[in-house]
């Protein structure tokens, strides 16, 4: 395992670990307005065009999955320069592209490498945190995260007011370049070159030990459900906000832009309330907020109560997401064995192989219909809490 420093970290590492944390919101939340606008670009149904977002978001899970051994064994800023000038070349091939299965190759090349640079970033963090230790970092890296999250969906509606879907690639590619230059000469390398890492069989048994280990698992699934919440948010509700409740695209930009201050808001809450309170019970709390959406949600969408209460439905259902995420992070990473990129990659891969799962089902009955949508929260919801009593009961052993 690596050496564990707790270092203080430099402002601007922090912003260049939380700027590579980034391509999730860049993929998924700057496309999100735009995908009624594809649908009619290309004819397409409400399923196959998200399978736009499935695409990136089972990209995501692979890629993370993939470069954290990789940068494991070859350093982590050598294979971030190459997966990040992978997705600027994917990108602007985008721009041009009049096909809805070369866009979906697309979005998975995007997915891929927008995914090594997360869990790179995150892996950096492990290399040299623990315990609370890690779950501030991760806080801070999700500043980052939060501001993009917020400034994304804004952007992506700008861009479709003035244009079209393709602006967004366009945009797309001029940010994930100056990314590119922003890694070259403000990234630290925070693990040695080790070439003897690069064992696949050595990899895969560390990732058998992990997956044998409920101490490991439960909060990894743990993450994984509560991003489902994240997901299948950003997959149902561009359709049922602009079909069902006349939304356009720039209002729902700024929907999307709302709950973005408010994944800040609750993962800065997280990273000050550690301090003080119980991980376990801070993780409960949060889940019982996240119950609550889900729970105002349904009524909203079977009775149509206002646009306003719908608005407050989902805010209360997505804000938990970035407390609730780093805390059974923290948990999963405490369990690991060799090196943090191969923990921080099953997180990472489970984490978004069930958003990319998730995100075409929503749109199984048309884009009128929200019926599969309400299916997904309440079969999560139940999941999650079932997840949450094991956890307890693992907890209190370790304790004995």
């Amino acid at each position: 395992m690596d050496k564990i420093i707790n270092r203080q970290l430099p402002l601007m590492v922090i912003i260049m670990l939380g700027i590579m944390t980034t391509f999730g919101p860049l993929t998924i939340d700057m496309y999100v307005p735009s995908l009624p606008n594809v649908q009619s670009d290309f004819g397409a149904t409400t399923s196959q065009v998200q399978l736009t977002l499935s695409f990136a978001m089972i990209g995501l899970a692979i890629g993370q999955f993939t470069f954290g051994p990789l940068s494991d064994a070859y350093g982590r800023k050598k294979i971030a320069l190459l997966i990040i000038s992978i997705y600027v070349i994917a990108s602007l091939i985008a721009v041009f592209t009049t096909s809805l299965s070369l866009l979906l190759i697309i979005r998975l090349i995007q997915g891929l490498t927008g995914g090594g640079a997360i869990v790179i970033a995150k892996a950096s963090i492990g290399d040299q945190h623990k315990g609370k230790s890690l779950a501030k970092g991760l806080a801070s890296l999700l500043v980052v995260n939060g501001i993009i999250t917020i400034l994304a969906p804004l952007i992506g509606g700008y861009a479709l007011s003035v244009s079209n879907w393709k602006a967004i690639f366009l945009i797309l590619t001029v940010v994930s370049f100056a990314i590119l230059i922003f890694a070259f000469f403000k990234m630290e390398e925070t693990r040695d070159t080790d070439l003897t890492k690069l064992n696949f069989p050595l990899i895969f048994k560390d990732f058998g030990y992990l997956l044998k280990k409920p101490a490991f698992i439960i909060p990894m699934l743990l993450q994984g459900l509560t991003y489902v919440m994240l997901f299948s948010f950003s997959s149902a509700a561009p359709f049922i906000t602009q079909k069902i409740y006349d939304m356009t695209p720039q209002q729902f930009s700024v929907l999307f832009a709302l709950n973005g201050i408010g994944l800040i808001i609750m993962s800065q809450l997280t990273a000050l309330l550690v301090e003080y309170m119980n991980r376990y019970l801070l993780l409960v709390l949060l889940t019982l907020i996240q119950i609550l959406g889900v729970v105002l949600i349904i009524f909203v969408l079977i009775f149509h109560l206002p646009l306003w209460v719908l608005i407050i439905a989902f805010f209360l259902n997505v804000c938990p997401v970035t407390g609730i995420g780093p805390l059974s992070f923290t948990l999963a990473m405490e369990s690991r064995t060799g090196g943090s990129g191969n923990a921080s990659s099953l997180l990472g891969l489970f984490q978004f192989i069930l958003g990319g799962i998730m995100s075409p089902l929503v749109g199984l009955k048309g884009e009128y219909s929200v019926m599969p949508y309400l299916i997904i929260l309440v079969i999560t919801t139940i999941l999650i809490i079932l997840l949450e009593v094991l956890l307890k009961s693992i907890l209190v052993k370790h304790k004995t």
